[in-house]
């Protein structure tokens, strides 16, 4: 495939809502909780899409063209918010006195595909709606898109999570679209998932928007919700068992789907080779999401996939 066109044109069969994943490809999703799907992105488009994420990165770093800086790690009341913004949040594992505006950027958030048109092109392709019909979504809605950098030397290690505690609904349905923009390996920080873990790891707190302009709070759940039985992936609550985390080591191009229940995580890195990726998450807007959910936009809707 050759570009972002020719991804549009992988789903343009006819059929108004075409199918993207095979039968099979749905139950490996279904059992497992990811999928991986490589080759999606020629070479040509991951490096426009790099070449993009980098000269937004450098904008960034030297507050040029509109993107302010932004240090998301401080307690201060009154931080602007990064949802529907391009925000950075510092690498500052390494740094004994953080001193955010020189220290590497670690992300790039949560309203890349609003604010970049490749990006936005990609996002809202027909490629991912029909991934998203093929897994029973009927009204798909982006909750928030990145660009984490990772960058080669101190890019920081990310502690297992689900993504479903930042984009709750009840019953879960978020679903995260990671795109490798490098090659990722053990030593550059590739991601690791918990294969199955989406059945036996229910979602226990979810993020809501800080009072009075403070920072956002997970509040715990008074139940833990499970993933349900639809096709969005889950089956149910299953027993619960140690968690092996596998590595995902894939090539530039690959896309892989995550569940929103799935436990993840991806190593530091101290290569010296970067490890970029862009990822989005999408929920059901037919299931409930909360009026405080700390992504949910200030006018309160989340865009159409």
């Amino acid at each position: 495939m050759g570009s972002t066109n020719s991804i549009l044109k992988r789903s343009n069969t006819g059929d108004p809502h075409p199918q993207a994943l095979t039968d099979a490809q749905c139950c490996c999703y279904a059992k497992n909780g990811y999928l991986i799907l490589p080759d999606i992105l020629a070479s040509e488009e991951v490096s426009n899409l790099f070449d993009e994420a980098r000269r937004v990165i450098a904008d960034v770093s030297r507050s040029g063209d509109g993107y302010p800086q932004y240090d998301a790690v401080g307690g201060e009341i009154g931080l602007p918010s990064p949802v529907g913004r391009v925000l950075a949040r510092y690498e500052t594992a390494n740094s004994a006195a953080f001193e955010p505006h020189n220290a590497p950027i670690a992300r790039l958030g949560c309203g890349i595909h609003q604010h970049l048109p490749l990006f936005r092109q990609l996002t809202h392709s027909a490629f991912h709606r029909s991934i998203a019909t093929s897994l029973d979504y009927t009204t798909p809605l982006i909750t928030q898109s990145q660009l984490i950098t990772k960058p080669a030397h101190v890019g920081g290690r990310i502690n297992p999570h689900q993504d479903g505690c930042s984009s709750f609904t009840n019953p879960p349905s978020a679903l995260t679209f990671w795109y490798a923009l490098e090659d990722a390996s053990l030593e550059n920080g590739c991601l690791s998932v918990a294969p199955g873990s989406h059945l036996t790891e229910p979602l226990k707190e979810r993020l809501a928007k800080g009072t009075e302009g403070g920072r956002p709070e997970f509040i715990q759940l008074r139940k833990p919700v499970w993933a349900t039985s639809s096709a969005h992936g889950g089956r149910g609550p299953h027993q619960r068992r140690e968690y092996e985390y596998l590595p995902l080591e894939v090539k530039k191009g690959t896309l892989i789907l995550c569940h929103g229940n799935l436990m993840h995580a991806s190593g530091a890195n101290r290569s010296d080779k970067g490890r970029m990726a862009y990822i989005f998450t999408i929920i059901d807007g037919s299931v409930d999401c909360p009026a405080d959910a700390y992504l949910r936009p200030l006018d309160g809707d989340f865009l159409k996939l």
